[in-house]
């Protein structure tokens, strides 16, 4: 399966460079994140909760950052089973692209090849590709009002996420 996801960030590329560049930051973004352990810097471990559909399932998952063009993007690979819920596992290749539309406003996009097994893996792949929407859509959100991005009217930050 391939999920492509993106989002235009309102801050500089250096900025955005420097958040995604610093896992402590990203992991405050992330929907569901309720632990996080950093081994080493291109390497973390951790608990994430998520709802897909009519399964719950909290994973312990291990990150390694496999590649890094700074400034143009980085390159992960994960891989995790379930420790409460239904049962399954995942493996995952990513990778996250950088791309400065101006001085002030960054593209941001995501390529994911996920494969889930267990229950999980029968899901369907709308349903998964519409949790990655939403999942896509929190973070960046998020991540805006971590930047100190722009909000709407009501003060709530905003990221334009690509359909």
């Amino acid at each position: 399966m391939e999920i492509r996801e993106s989002f235009v960030a309102p801050a500089p590329m250096a900025a955005v460079w420097a958040f995604f560049d610093d896992i402590s930051q990203v992991s405050q973004c992330v929907p569901g994140l309720q632990k996080l352990t950093v081994v080493n810097s291109d390497e973390y471990k951790v608990v994430i909760q998520q709802k897909l559909g009519y399964f719950s399932a909290t994973f312990e998952v291990n990150t390694k950052r496999e590649e890094v063009e700074h400034f143009r993007f980085m390159r992960f690979s994960s891989v995790g089973r379930t420790v409460k819920g239904s049962v399954g596992n995942l493996r995952s290749s990513d990778r996250v692209d950088f791309t400065a539309l101006d001085e002030s406003t960054t593209r941001v996009d995501v390529h994911c090849e996920p494969a889930l097994g267990g229950m999980l893996g029968a899901v369907g792949h709308k349903m998964i590709l519409s949790k990655s929407r939403q999942m896509t859509e929190q973070f960046a959100a998020a991540l805006c009002a971590a930047l100190g991005g722009s909000k709407d009217a009501g003060g709530t930050p905003q990221a334009s996420v690509a359909p």
